[in-house]
C-alpha cells in the first residue's frame, strides 16, 4: 500500500492541502532574543516579532522567511531544491518548531539529525558525533555541531555522499507528542481472565516517558528498562507513562491492566516530547533486544503524504521481527488526521471510544493521508481512564486521563492476552484477529472507530482468522475500465473441525467471487474479493468483507479511493538568461479553496497531476541575486496540458521615496493573495532586483513593502513604511514612487515601564482579508522612552507593536489615512486583555489559555511576557477540578500556556483563576497580574466562548516613565473588555481599590460611570513607589471577576 500513498500523494495534497497564509499580525515568530542556527551553517537572530537573517561564513545566497500555519520557515536558496526533491525535512528550517523543540542556540550547542544512506544503509554526515547505528532500519543518528554546520552542508551538497545521490536523506531528530486526553470489562478482559489468559509470559514493551518503580500496582510486573531519553533515570515525571504501562499489565486490585500476567519492558523515550531518534532506538531494543511480542506507542506527530522515520521503521521491524505495534491515533478529532506513526500499514492503529461506545470527540478520524486508506484500525477505551499516577504527577495513587493514548494500551494488553494463546503467531496475525473480531458500534463509520470496539471474548474463543486484516485500492481517474482490483482474503482456521463461512460484501466497491467458503480444520481457504470502481464517482469508498458460521463472525474492513478526474500538467521554466532553471520556489494552487501542491522540477521541467478545475501557478525565480515572481492560470479540463514561464518577461519592481537622506533596508517583503490562497516572505541579500511578469488575474493582489530609515542616524528618527499593491494580476508597470508630503504621518511614543529599557518597534501591513507578510522590526533596537516618526502608504491597513525585554504588544490593525496622528505604545496600565481569545467551552471540555495577560493600556491591544510565570486552576462548586502551569505564554502561540478540564454536562457554578508574576529588567511595572472569574456552565452542542472580562485601564497624565507625580490625584479612565465572541459586557458594578504597599492593604477609591466607560479617581501616596489596582466587577448575566494588577504605575 506503500507505493500506491505516494503515488497519490501528489493529486492528494492538490486536492485537500489548504494553503497556510503569509504572516499577519496574529502569527509570529517566537520571542525576541532566541538565535537558531540551521544545519546550511547560517544563523537566524530573531527580533522581536521580526528577524534578520546571517549568513554563513563565505556563502554567497539569498534567504527565502514565510510563515506557514504560525511557523517562520527561513530557507536559503540552495537549500530549497532538495526540499522540493524530498531528501531534506523541511523542519530543519523550521525557525519556529525548533526554538519550541529547545533546539535553539541558547538550549544547546549542536543539531540533532537522523540520516538514511543509499540503499537503506546507515551513515552519519560529515563533522557530526554518531550517537547511535540502528542497522536493522538503515538509519543513524547524530548530532551536528553547530559550529560545523556549514563545513558539514558542504559536504551535504557537494562532497561524497551528497544528499543528490538517490536514496540518500536527512531528517530533523523530531520530537512527538504524547495523546493525552469499567474500561478492561468494555472489551471482555475479566472473560479472558476466567478462561486463564492474562498474558501470562508475553513481553510487552511500552515506550513512553518512564514509570513509576515504587507504584505498587506495578511492582514485579516490570522485567525490562531502558533510559533513551535525555533524563537521568527511568522515574516517570509527567505521568503518562505509568498510566499507560499499567493499564497493560497493572496488578492492582481495584484498577487492574488488561493483562496483569504480562512482562513489561519499559523504554523511556522522553521525559514529555520523545525525539524521533530515542523513539527509533526503543524501537529496536523492543523488538530485536528484548523480543518484544507487542510495542504500545502512545504518542505521535502530523502524518505527511510520504514515509517519515518512525513510520518506516513500523514497517521494517514488523515485517523483520514480527512484532506488533500498537500506535494511537491521536487526539486532533478532525477528518484525515490520523497520526504517524499509526499511519503506517503495519501499525495497528487505535481511536478511543467513551463508556457507552462512541467515539470521542477528540479522537483523530480516517482516511490516511495519501491514499484514503482505512484508519484507524480499531477503537477501545480512552476517555476517564483511570489507572496509577506516578508519584507527583496527582495528589493520589490513582488518577483519570483521556485520550487515544489511553485506548492504545487496552489493545496491546488484548494483543497480549491473544499472543498467549497463540504463542506461534506472529504481529501481523495478532493484528488480523483483532481487527476481525472488532465489534462495530452505533452508526460510527469506518474512518471513525475502523472496524470496531476491540472484543477479547470473541477474539479468544472464535477460531478463523482473515488475513490480510484490510484492503484498499487507490484509482486514478482516467482509464475508467481500469479501475478493478483483484485482492486474496485468506482465511486461517485454528480449530479442529471444518468452518463452512457465509460470505458478504457491504460496500458499493466490494464483489466476492464466492458467497461460501469451507475452511479446513488446521488449514486455509482463499476467497477473491473484486474491487471494482469503474461505474462509481470519485471519492471515498469504504466497505467491510463479512464472514460468518455461528458465533463465528470475520470482519474485513475494505474499499478503494478514486481520485478526482484529474489531468497531467507539464511545466517549464525559463530564467532570466533564457535557459531552462529551476524555480527557487513554486506552488499549484486552487484560489477558491487554497487548496495546493508543490511540484518538483528537475532541469527547469515539472510534471504534476491536478484534478479538474482552474488552478494558478506561482513561482518564483532566483538568479543572480534577483526574484522573478510570475502567477500563471492554468485551466485543467479534458486533457494533459503544458505551459511555460518565462522570467525574460518580468518588468523591474521600483518603490522609492523623495527623501535624499533615506536608504532602503535589506529585508524585502512580497505577497500575494487569491481568494483562499496567500503566499509571501521576506527576502534577505537579493541585491540584483525584483521582477514581476506581468498577467491579469481577476482577484489576485500583489503587495511590495520596503523599510526606508536614515542614511547617517542610528537608531532612525524616522522610518518609511511603504507598500506598492496592485489588485487584478500583475503589473505592467510596478512602479511606486512615494512622496513625503502625500503619506500618513504616525508620530509614535513608546513609554518606558518604570525604568530605562530597550525596545523593538513593530509593524505590519495587512488586513483580515489580505494578509500582509508579518510584523518587521522597523528600526532595531532603541532606548525606551522614545519617539518614532513613521510615514505609511495611505489607504493600507498597518499592525503595530513594540517588543522590549521578553515582552511584545501588538494591536488589531487601522487603516493609515494621509495627515498627521500619533500613537501610544507601553503605556500603563498593562494587564489582561481578549484581543487575542481567552477560552471556551465544546461539548464536556473546557480550554483557557494564559496568553495576552500583558497587554498595555491601549484599545484593542494584546500582549505577553514569555518570563512570566504562574498558574490557573479551575474549581467547580468549590472543588479545585483542573490545575496547569502557565509558562513561556505568548498570543501568537496561545497553546503552549493552556488549562485544559473535561467536565460533567450539568450546568455548575465555576471559578477560574490565572494568576502570572514577573521580575525582568525592562519593567518595573505589572510585576503581579491576577484574574479570578465566575461563571455558571453546562455542556454545549458546539463551541461557547467563556464569559471571561478585563479591567483595561488608561491612567491620564503619567509621565514618559509611566510616572505620577507624588501626591497628586490621578483620573483613570477604564473600561470592561469581553472575551471574543462571548458577546458584550452588560456590566452591573464596578468598585476600584488601590494599594500603595504591593498589596498589604488596600483603599476604596471613588469611581463614576458615562456609559460604557468608567472613571477612578486615585490619591497618589506622597512618597516615591507604586500603586497597585484592584477591581471587582458583576455582568447582567451573572459572571464575576476580581483582577488584580500589582505596580499598575508608578509615583515619583
Amino acid at each position: 500500500m506503500v507505493k500506491l500513498r505516494e503515488s497519490f500523494a501528489a493529486v492528494l495534497m492538490a486536492a485537500t492541502v489548504v494553503a497556510t497564509p503569509a504572516v499577519s499580525a496574529a502569527q509570529a515568530p517566537p520571542a525576541a532574543g532566541e538565535e537558531v542556527t540551521l544545519i546550511t551553517g547560517d544563523r537566524v537572530v530573531l527580533t522581536g516579532s521580526g528577524h534578520r537573517v546571517e549568513p554563513g561564513a563565505g556563502r554567497k545566497v539569498a534567504f527565502r522567511s514565510q510563515v506557514r500555519e504560525g511557523h517562520l520557515h527561513v530557507v536559503p536558496s540552495d537549500a530549497e531544491p532538495l526540499l522540493a526533491q524530498g531528501v531534506l525535512d523541511r523542519r530543519l528550517f523550521d525557525v519556529t518548531q525548533l526554538v519550541e523543540w529547545g533546539y535553539g542556540d541558547a538550549a544547546r550547542a549542536d543539531i540533532p539529525v537522523i540520516s538514511q544512506g543509499t540503499s537503506g544503509q546507515a551513515f552519519a554526515p560529515q563533522n557530526s558525533r554518531q550517537v547511535k547505528r540502528l542497522s536493522s532500519i538503515g538509519m543513524s543518528t547524530a548530532r551536528v555541531p553547530k559550529a560545523d554546520a556549514l563545513n558539514t552542508w558542504k559536504d551535504l551538497t557537494g562532497g561524497a555522499r551528497t544528499l543528490a545521490v538517490s536514496g540518500t536523506k536527512l531528517w530533523l531528530d523530531g520530537r512527538r507528542s504524547f495523546f493525552l486526553d469499567e474500561s478492561v470489562k468494555q472489551i471482555g478482559a475479566p472473560q479472558a481472565w476466567q478462561q486463564g489468559f492474562t498474558g501470562k509470559g508475553v513481553t510487552v514493551a511500552v515506550l513512553d516517558s518512564g514509570y513509576d518503580p515504587d507504584h505498587r500496582d506495578l511492582k514485579d510486573a516490570v522485567a525490562y528498562e531502558h533510559n533513551f531519553s535525555d533524563s537521568p533515570d527511568m522515574r516517570d515525571t509527567l505521568g503518562h507513562g505509568t498510566h499507560v504501562a499499567s493499564t497493560v499489565a497493572g496488578r492492582g486490585e481495584k484498577y487492574r491492566g488488561v493483562a496483569p500476567g504480562a512482562k513489561l519492558a519499559i523504554g523511556k523515550v522522553g521525559a514529555s516530547s520523545p525525539t524521533d531518534s530515542a523513539i527509533l532506538a526503543g524501537m529496536e531494543w523492543a523488538a530485536v533486544e528484548v523480543k518484544a511480542k507487542v510495542v504500545n506507542m502512545s504518542f505521535g506527530t502530523l502524518d505527511g503524504p510520504g514515509l517519515d522515520p518512525v513510520e518506516q521503521a513500523v514497517n521494517t521491524l514488523s515485517e523483520q521481527t514480527g512484532a506488533l505495534f500498537v500506535a494511537a491515533a491521536g487526539n486532533n478529532g478532525r477528518p484525515g488526521s490520523v497520526a504517524s506513526p499509526g499511519s503506517a500499514d503495519a501499525a495497528l492503529t487505535v481511536g478511543a471510544v467513551d463508556k457507552q461506545g462512541r467515539t470521542a470527540d477528540f479522537s483523530s478520524r480516517g482516511p490516511r493521508t495519501g491514499d484514503h486508506a482505512i484508519k484507524p484500525d480499531v477503537v477501545a477505551p480512552g476517555v476517564d481512564i483511570m489507572a496509577p499516577a506516578a508519584a507527583g504527577t496527582a495528589d493520589g495513587p490513582y488518577r483519570s486521563m483521556s485520550g487515544t493514548s489511553m485506548a492504545a494500551p487496552h489493545v496491546v494488553g488484548a494483543a497480549a492476552i491473544m499472543a498467549q494463546r497463540h504463542p506461534e503467531w506472529t504481529g501481523a496475525r495478532l493484528k488480523a484477529a483483532l481487527i476481525g473480531s472488532a465489534a462495530p458500534k452505533g452508526d460510527a463509520t469506518l474512518y471513525e472507530q475502523g472496524a470496531g470496539l476491540v472484543d477479547l471474548t470473541r477474539g479468544l474463543n472464535q477460531q478463523v482468522v482473515a488475513e490480510p486484516a484490510n484492503l484498499w485500492a487507490a484509482f486514478p481517474w482516467d482509464g475508467a475500465d481500469e479501475r478493478v482490483a483483484t485482492r486474496t482474503i485468506t482465511y486461517a482456521n485454528e480449530g479442529d473441525t471444518p468452518v463452512t463461512l457465509d460470505l458478504s460484501a457491504q460496500g458499493d466497491v466490494l464483489k466476492l467471487k464466492d458467497a461460501r467458503v469451507t475452511v479446513p480444520a488446521k488449514g486455509k481457504a482463499e476467497v477473491t474479493l473484486t474491487i471494482d470502481a469503474r461505474d462509481q464517482q470519485t471519492g471515498d469508498h469504504p466497505g467491510t468483507i463479512n464472514a460468518t458460521s455461528g458465533e463465528t463472525v470475520v470482519r474485513t474492513p475494505a474499499g478503494a479511493y478514486v481520485e478526482p478526474e484529474s489531468y497531467n500538467l507539464t511545466i517549464t521554466t525559463i530564467g532570466r538568461e533564457g535557459r531552462k532553471a529551476d524555480p527557487f520556489f513554486a506552488q499549484i494552487y486552487d484560489a477558491k479553496t487554497g487548496a495546493f501542491h508543490l511540484p518538483a522540477f528537475e532541469d527547469g521541467v515539472a510534471t504534476i497531476r491536478l484534478p479538474k478545475g482552474d488552478w494558478h501557478l506561482y513561482t518564483d525565480q532566483w538568479e543572480k541575486s534577483t526574484s522573478t515572481i510570475a502567477v500563471t492560470p492554468a485551466h485543467i479540463d479534458g486533457e494533459d496540458r503544458s505551459l511555460t514561464v518565462d522570467a525574460r518577461q518580468g518588468k523591474a519592481v521600483e518603490v522609492t521615496v523623495d527623501d535624499p537622506d533615506a536608504e532602503r533596508q535589506d529585508g524585502v517583503e512580497q505577497s500575494l493573495a487569491h481568494g483562499g490562497w496567500n503566499a509571501g516572505g521576506i527576502y534577505h541579500g537579493l541585491e540584483g532586483g525584483f521582477f514581476v511578469v506581468p498577467s491579469r488575474v481577476s482577484g489576485l493582489t500583489y503587495t511590495f513593502k520596503t523599510l526606508w530609515t536614515s542614511k547617517d542616524v542610528s537608531p532612525s528618527p524616522y522610518v518609511y513604511h511603504l507598500a506598492y499593491r496592485r489588485s487584478g494580476g500583475l503589473p505592467e508597470d510596478p512602479a511606486y514612487h512615494a512622496k513625503r508630503d502625500e503619506l500618513a504621518k504616525v508620530t509614535t511614543t513608546y513609554r518606558a515601564s518604570g525604568v530605562a529599557a530597550t525596545g523593538t518597534p513593530l509593524a505590519g501591513i495587512g488586513t483580515s482579508k489580505l494578509p500582509g507578510t508579518g510584523m518587521s522590526a522597523l528600526v532595531g533596537e532603541i532606548d525606551l522612552p522614545a519617539t518614532l516618526v513613521q510615514y505609511r502608504t495611505p489607504g493600507l491597513a498597518y499592525e503595530s507593536g513594540l517588543s522590549t525585554g521578553t515582552a511584545t504588544m501588538v494591536d488589531g490593525g487601522r487603516v493609515a489615512r494621509r495627515g498627521e496622528t500619533g500613537e501610544v505604545w507601553n503605556a500603563a496600565v498593562t494587564g489582561p486583555s481578549f484581543l487575542v481569545p481567552g477560552g471556551s467551552r465544546t461539548g464536556d471540555r473546557l480550554i483557557f489559555s494564559g496568553a495576552g495577560l500583558f497587554a498595555d493600556g491601549g484599545e484593542g491591544r494584546s500582549g505577553f511576557d514569555t518570563a512570566a510565570t504562574g498558574t490557573a486552576t479551575l474549581a467547580r462548586d468549590g472543588r479545585e477540578v483542573a490545575r496547569a502551569d502557565l509558562t513561556s505564554c505568548s498570543t501568537y502561540q496561545p497553546e503552549t500556556c493552556q488549562l485544559r478540564a473535561a467536565l460533567p454536562a450539568e450546568a455548575g457554578a465555576y471559578t477560574l483563576a490565572a494568576s502570572m508574576r514577573r521580575q525582568v529588567e525592562h519593567s518595573a511595572l505589572s510585576t503581579g497580574v491576577e484574574s479570578v472569574w465566575t461563571f455558571r456552565s453546562e455542556s454545549t452542542s458546539e463551541e461557547r466562548a467563556l464569559p471571561l472580562m478585563a479591567v483595561r485601564y488608561s491612567p491620564e497624565g503619567l509621565d514618559a516613565y509611566n510616572r505620577a507625580k507624588k501626591g497628586s490625584l490621578t483620573r483613570v479612565p477604564l473600561w470592561i473588555g469581553r472575551n471574543s465572541g462571548s458577546g458584550e459586557a452588560k456590566v452591573g458594578k464596578v468598585a476600584v481599590e488601590m494599594s500603595a504597599d504591593d498589596g498589604a492593604t488596600w483603599r476604596r477609591v471613588p469611581v463614576t460611570r458615562d456609559g460604557s466607560r468608567w472613571a477612578a479617581k486615585v490619591r497618589n501616596p506622597d512618597a516615591a513607589g507604586f500603586v497597585s489596582l484592584r477591581a471587582v466587577v458583576t455582568s447582567a448575566d451573572g459572571a464575576g471577576l476580581t483582577q488584580t494588577i500589582t505596580r499598575a504605575y508608578a509615583v515619583g
